[in-house]
């Protein structure tokens, strides 16, 4: 029996829902507070809350969305694509700096 992978598609996707849910429950608990202390304003007691957990759940369900997408790792990096990159980074390592001592040494020695 194989299974398959999610795609990226299907990741953002429950990183949405997963987001837009826990981001909406908090949502819910700060307008309840909000509309407790501060009364419910011209929308109402519903209309308020919804916003919040509109709000809240939105904004956070993008961003784990985009945690989720940035997460993801399909391996598909070849092994060409590998050595290039550690040949890449290989060539921009710069040695390391000579310590103090040796230049205090060297002014000695003169």
């Amino acid at each position: 029996m194989s299974y398959h992978q999610p795609s990226l598609w299907d990741k953002a996707k429950m990183g949405l829902i997963m987001g837009g849910s826990v981001g909406a429950c908090l949502g819910c608990l700060i307008g309840f507070y909000s509309t407790m202390k501060f009364g419910p304003g011209p929308r109402g007691y519903l209309g308020t809350i919804g916003q919040y957990a509109l709000g809240s759940g939105a904004s956070f369900g993008f961003f784990m969305m985009i945690g989720s997408c940035i997460r993801s790792d399909d391996g598909s990096v070849s092994a060409e694509d590998r050595s290039a990159l550690k040949a890449s980074v290989e060539r921009w390592k710069t040695p390391a700096p000579t310590p103090i001592a040796y230049y205090l040494a060297q002014a000695k020695s003169t």
